[in-house]
Parts: C-alpha cells; structure tokens; sequence
C-alpha cells in the first residue's frame, strides 16, 4: 500500500484576516468550467444536472416538498437540485426556489414556514442534523450572495445561525474530532463549506471558524487519520460502509474546498485512490460490497453506492484512479439523492476507463482497520475471502469480530457474517471468543472494546494463490486499564484453491487457564445444512458447502438455524446476543479450558461435484491435516525444528516451526510420502515468509 503523508497546511497569500479583504464570490466549486459543462449537461437526458433541473422545476407539483424529511436531508436534496439548475441554466425561477429552501433551512424545521428552526436548528440528534443544514446553506450563501433574493438581512441571519451551530457543536456535537466517524463527516463539510463561504464577513467569529478549520481539524484530526496507521489508511471506513458514501465523498468535497482556497492538504491524493482500490478489492463476485459495519441490509453485501465514486471524481484522487472510478459509476446509472457531489462529478469530465482487474493484485490490506480482501482471481466465478482484525478503533458501528471472516463462491455467499444492527457481540458474526473472567457478566462470552495490541501476525496471499492471514487476539480480553486475562488467542485461516474447488482450514488455539472458561466458535451460513456426525454440508445457489471439524480438544459440534432477528430484545445480553439480521444456518462448537483447541475445514465446490477426502492426524508435537484429492497439507504446531511425514505432489502450508523470516526445508522419500523437515538454517530450500508455503513434488524435491 501506499504511504499517506501527513497533512501539511499552508495558507495562501491571497487569504487575509480583514474582513473586507476577502475574494469575491463564488468560492465554493463553481468556476467557468464547471457551468459550461453543466450547461451542456443539462440538455442531455438521463444525465444527474438534467435530473437536478427536473427535480427542481417539479417541486410545485410534489406537496413533500413542504417537508424537511430527515434532520432536513429532504430540503438539502430540494436545495442542491435547484442550485445547480440554476447554476446549469441561468434561470432566475430555479434561483428563487433555492432562495426558498435555504430560508426554510435556517428558520424552519419540519415544515416550510413552521419558524421553528433557527438557531436551534443544528442541536437535534446529537448535531446529527448539521450535516444536512450547513453544507448546502453555505453553497446557497456564496453561488447566490448578489441575487436579489439573498438580501444582506438573510445574509446576516444565515451567518448569525451557523455561529449559533457551529459553536454548539464545537462544544456539544458528536464526535467533533471524531475522523472515520459519520457525524463527524458532516461536521467537518459543514464547518468547511461555511467558513469559506463567509469569510471575510463575519468579522471575528468567522476568522475563529477559519482558524479551527484549518489548524485543528485539518492540520491535526484529519492528519493523523490519513497517516501511516492512521483510521483511513487503506481507504476503508471504520463505522462500514452503509454510512461510508456519504462521509467520504463530504470528506472529498471538503478537501477539495479547502485547495481551491490555497489551503494545501497532502495525503488526500492518496487516500482517494486507497478509497477506490479498496471499493474494488471489497466488492464480491456477485457484486455487493462488504459491508465492515452495522447495516440493515436483508443481504450479506451492500449494493455499490455512486457516492463512493463521486468523492474520488470530485476530489483530488490520482487521473488513472479517476478514471477507474467513472468506469466503475458508468454501471450504476446516475440517480443520486445528493446532486451537488453526482453533478461535480459529471462536470469533472473524465473519461470512463474499464478498471484493469487482470493486472491488479488479487489481495488487499486496509491497515487503518484491519479488513483483509483476497480471491483465486477476478472472474466473476472467484473465491473470494474477507477477514477482519484490528485492535479497538475510536468509531462507532463496528462490532468486536478479530478473526471475523466471509467466504463466497461466484455469486454465491456462504460463510456470510448477518450481524444484525447495533450488536455489540462476538457471537453474531464468525468471529472466536474466549470468555474472560473480569469482563462485566453481560459482556459474556464477547470480545470486549479496549484492545491495543490485536492484529494480524501475517495476512497474505502467496503467488500460488493460497491465502493466509494469522489473528491475535488475545489482547480483546483487556477490560479498561487491565490487561487481557486471556493468555494466548490465536485464528489461522488457510484458503487453498484446487482444481475445481477451495478448501479453507480454520485453526483455532486459545488458552484462558480455566475449564470453565471455554471457546466459542461459530460459522454461519446461507447454506441449508445437513448434518452428519461431525460435518454439516449444504447448498445455496450454484455451490456446495462442507463444514467439518476434523480436531477438537473437547466439545461436540451442533447446526442451528437461527431466524431473522435482532440484539434489542431481552432474549440477549450486550455480549451474548447471536441474533442475525436475516436467516441462516451455523456450525457450532464450544470448546471447554483452559487449553483449548480445534480444527475446521469449510470446502466450497460446485453444487454437483464432490467434495476431498480430508484427514488430521497427530505426530507427536505437530498435525498434519491432508486433503488427498485437493493436494495439499497444512501443518500446525512443531519447535524451531520440525518434522514431519506429509504428501508428495502437493503443496504444503506450514504455520509455526521456527520464528524467524525465512526458514530452510528439507525433504527425503519416507514410504508412500516424504519426510519433510523446516529450519531456521541449514542444507535445502529457503522459503521466505510465513507462513511457509511450499510444493513437495513427487520426488521429494522443494519448491517455493
């Protein structure tokens, strides 16, 4: 991945602090390239400007339009058309109408001309609603400041509300300097947009709103979270990516603002291009996104949303990535709900280039929250492998999952994570937990909310196409200021593809010193299962899926079917609940202490072929779990030197053994196999990275 500078700020010479000093308007997007191609666009149907002038010219005959709709989100919408119709046409009528909402917009609330907004306006839901009043008030204000409609008194009252705004939230909204946070998101644009739309002539409140825009929001909260181990580094989303599109793309716009004003802000460039290529990595082979979040989508993945694409077209994303990112919006059509962002977007003019899916690589880290993406390759007929691991990041909406993972098959999702909306449980996803001893009884049996150290040991995929990504989450146990009583919490997923099919083996090792503190493990599926002793197979869609436990130290595996529900009933806990947010079926096991481990295998093959014949077998301190029809062998345990017997003409994935970088195997003719031996030095074939991953051919012979 990329590294994203630090934000630097610079204020351009242009700016000063005098209030009659100020440039002339307007100063918000709009310049002569942007309405010749918006006047272009207006006649072309179908396109977002011609939908923002029908929308606008259409208000009369829709009686809603009386109505502010969410936290005023509805007259935004109502207000972002007009203007830009206005902007598009020249016409005076769509200018009246933009007057209209932007005065409902600071004086009303609910309904056009109730006068019960005001000052007061921005408070509801925490400050929630600012984010639909202070952005397009603020474009409103400077694309219209000379119109006769926008008299010098409701100039003066427009400024007059948003210090009332601005200053409650600054000492009462939500997550203020909050980055990687919805509401925040709306904050900053809102506190962006109109610091510049005003400045100059709001005398010292608004050279303060500047100020704090500019040396604190920017310079500092939004520096540290596009910095290395920085939230947005990678470009994804903490809160998940239902309240994603619309936080980026008022991140995008407000960057954007703050450059055309000769405020430099280095590391936007690279976030964008982030954003977009982990949108590709993040989107299945059937086509949603992963969601990484609270959703109340009857669906595992969330369709593509066009305001993904219109930040990283709108902002100050690389040509290439923008390029990529309208090929990517050229699908979706153009309907938007907010039509300022889809027609900036359209008047970027870029041209729509196909994303090059056979020429990027097949894995992808999003290192500001651990969400880890990988497939066999970019058919539409891919494996395709999601995991999360991260230590607790300061957001809201995400759940405590390290060792969460998703598996899909083509256009079908079978080890899909339902977590329902608002849970605060391990056990609606398919994520392990140990259950800790000083955790409050109704967080239990969950991971808890205050880790520093979990993540990922490594998280790969080997030119071979195997993919392996090692969880550590011993540290999810830490209860405020006191460490984890959990000594040792560890998830290895290992994804081999063969011939027709894909097996994961999913290792399970966890230590909490107590029997009566057991392991849970759960894998839900779409899948309708049957099960057999000690495997659950089922199909959905065009695939079969198998679940086995092939090793457990204690416990007995069950299926249930667990109904559409949620964690808001009494049935539940906060750390209990394992409801989800529609039907499934799981695989179950609880695994007794104080030393606890077990052994899946999930095969994915195609609804009608049949599935390997799968072996775990102990050998002294190392397991050996084969798959002879699939051709491969993954190895657990062992020292600094390990041996063991395993197949010929497969390959091998060797998860311990020595602890260095690279380790040197070796392997010799043993009967039917061979005996193979791992390193840290010695005589035979250096294999770099872990884990090792290797082929032993049918003479024994090593290859990386």
């Amino acid at each position: 991945m990329k590294r994203i500078a630090i934000i630097a700020v610079t204020l351009c010479l242009g700016w000063t602090s005098a209030a009659g000093q100020a440039r002339p308007h307007p100063r918000l997007f709009l310049d002569d390239a942007t309405r010749a191609a918006w006047k272009g666009q207006a006649k072309a149907s179908g396109s977002v400007v011609a939908g923002a002038v029908t929308l606008c010219r259409g208000i009369e005959r829709n009686p809603d339009h009386k109505h502010a709709g969410y936290m005023g989100l509805e007259w935004a919408r109502y207000l972002q058309a007009c203007l830009v119709a206005w902007a598009a046409t020249g016409d005076d009528g769509d200018a009246r109408r933009a007057v209209l909402f932007h005065t409902a917009m600071i004086d009303d609330l609910d309904k056009l001309g109730d006068g019960k907004g005001g000052d007061l306006a921005a408070n509801r839901d925490s400050g929630f609603s600012i984010r639909a009043l202070g952005p397009y008030t603020a474009v409103a204000y400077d694309w219209l400041h000379d119109h006769p409609g926008m008299t010098e008194a409701l100039r003066a009252r427009t400024r007059q509300r948003w210090a009332a705004w601005t200053s409650w939230y600054l000492a009462n909204g939500y997550r203020a300097r909050s980055p990687s946070t919805n509401y925040h998101a709306g904050y900053l644009a809102a506190v962006t947009f109109i610091a510049t739309a005003q400045r100059g002539e709001a005398g010292a409140a608004g050279d303060a709103l500047w100020a704090l825009v500019t040396d604190e929001l920017w310079a500092k909260d939004m520096a540290k979270a596009m910095a290395p181990g920085g939230v947005l580094e990678g470009g994804d989303w903490g809160e998940g990516w239902q309240y994603g599109p619309l936080s980026v793309v008022e991140y995008a716009a407000a960057a954007r603002v703050m450059a055309a004003q000769g405020v430099r802000i280095d590391g936007v460039r690279a976030w964008l291009d982030a954003l977009l290529l982990r949108t590709i990595h993040a989107r299945a082979p059937g086509g949603g996104i992963f969601v990484g979040g609270d959703t109340q989508a009857e669906e595992p993945n969330l369709p593509p949303n066009p305001n993904t694409y219109f930040a990283v077209l709108i902002g100050d994303a690389s040509p290439t990535h923008k390029a990529w990112a309208a090929g990517e919006l050229a699908g979706l059509g153009a309907r938007t709900d907010f039509p300022l962002f889809g027609a900036l977007a359209a008047a970027a003019g870029v041209t729509p280039t196909p994303v090059p899916r056979a020429t990027l690589p097949t894995a992808y880290l999003a290192g500001g929250t651990g969400a880890f993406f990988a497939r066999t390759d970019w058919s539409k007929q891919a494996i395709w492998f999601v995991s999360q691991c991260q230590h607790t990041i300061d957001v809201d909406h995400s759940h405590p999952n390290a060792g969460n993972f998703v598996l899909s098959r083509g256009a079908d999702d079978l080890i899909v994570d339902p977590t329902p909306y608002g849970s605060l449980s391990t056990m609606t996803s398919n994520a392990p937990s140990v259950v800790s001893a000083h955790l409050p009884d109704d967080y239990l049996p969950s991971q808890a909310w205050w880790s520093v150290k979990t993540g990922y040991a490594w998280a790969r995929q080997t030119a071979s196409g195997v993919i392996a990504t090692r969880c550590d989450y011993a540290d999810q146990y830490k209860f405020q200021d006191r460490p984890s009583d959990v000594p040792a919490a560890l998830r290895d997923v290992v994804v081999v593809p063969w011939g027709d099919g894909t097996t994961a083996i999913v290792v399970d090792r966890a230590a909490s010193g107590d029997a009566a503190r057991p392991l849970h493990l759960r894998f839900r599926t779409l899948a309708a299962l049957e099960a057999k002793g000690a495997q659950g197979l089922g199909t959905h869609g065009a695939s079969k899926v198998r679940i086995s436990t092939l090793a457990t130290s204690g416990g007995t595996p069950a299926h249930e079917r667990q109904p559409a529900g949620s964690c808001f009933t009494d049935q539940w806990t906060r750390g209990n609940c394992a409801a989800a947010r529609f039907a499934i079926e799981q695989w179950r096991l609880v695994v007794p202490g104080p030393t606890m481990t077990a052994i899946h295998a999930i095969d994915l093959v195609g609804k009608g072929a049949g599935v390997p014949s799968l072996s775990s077998a102990k050998q002294g301190d190392v397991t050996v779990v084969t798959a002879d029809a699939a051709h491969f062998a993954v190895v657990i345990g062992g020292g600094a030197t390990t041996s063991y017997a395993g197949p010929r003409g497969a390959r091998h994935v060797v998860l311990d053994g020595p602890t260095g970088a690279d380790a040197v195997i070796a392997a010799v003719a043993d009967g039917a196999g061979c005996r193979v031996t791992v390193a840290a030095s010695g005589a035979g074939t250096t294999v770099a990275g872990r884990p090792r991953v290797f082929t032993v051919d049918d003479a024994c012979a090593i290859s990386a």
